[in-house]
């Protein structure tokens, strides 16, 4: 299945010991907004956290906002390719028995919940600066409708159109409700569930997806 359009590219740098301290930078960021906040976090705490001068980390952004930013869509990044990374078309194929389809979405829901609770306190972050600031809440909405598109694009490969005339709304429904479980069981709409709650929710929306799209064949 094609890939949808990318987002935006990754920052490249000639020199490995660059690429390093850029990336030293970001990690150091991470664990500074997940501890502090974004408010309350400054640059020359980031630098402090890498080990290196402040004039260092001007060197690589702007100010924090810039290294949040960058920091998001690594993070929006990665856990777009895991997840669709097993969203082949193949992997629904009409000739794979129920067993092998349902392990296929119970595997992509696990992905996507395990990046959601990895840093559930910088996801919390991510949601809330979303709210006010344009740039990440468009990063965030293309992001989320890249995932819609290949979605929609392995519905309209696999299922019958009788079953799912509008391949664009349901992926709309599907990606919606897959976000919004994941934050719950990562405590983000409220307290944490116990892990046999948590897995009878993973296992009650992988049960939804399934039979919306398969029925029970």
């Amino acid at each position: 299945m094609p890939d949808p359009e990318a987002g935006p590219p990754a920052r490249s740098f000639v020199q490995q010991r660059a690429r390093d301290t850029h990336q030293r930078l970001l990690e150091a960021a991470a664990k500074l907004f997940a501890e502090r906040g974004y408010d309350d976090t400054q640059t020359p705490d980031i630098a402090e956290r890498a080990g290196v001068a402040v004039g260092t980390f001007y060197r690589y952004f702007t100010d924090k906002r810039q290294a949040f930013l960058e920091l998001s869509a690594q993070h929006l990044e990665q856990s777009y390719q895991s997840v669709v990374s097993r969203l082949t078309p193949d992997a629904f194929a009409s000739t794979r028995t129920r067993r092998e389809r349902r392990a296929t979405i119970d595997q992509v829901i696990d992905i996507l919940f395990e990046s959601t609770a990895e840093n559930p306190q910088l996801t919390r972050e991510f949601l809330a600066v979303a709210m006010r600031d344009a740039e990440l809440a468009h990063l965030r909405d293309e992001y989320e409708e890249r995932g819609r598109q290949a979605i929609a694009a392995l519905i309209r490969a696999n299922v019958p159109a009788g079953r799912i005339p509008d391949a664009d709304a349901a992926a709309r429904v599907i990606s919606v409700a897959a976000q919004d479980v994941a934050l719950v069981t990562a405590g983000l709409r409220g307290p944490v569930p116990l892990p046999r709650e948590a897995q009878a929710i993973r296992a009650a929306l992988a049960d939804m997806f399934y039979r919306y799209a398969f029925g029970d064949d």
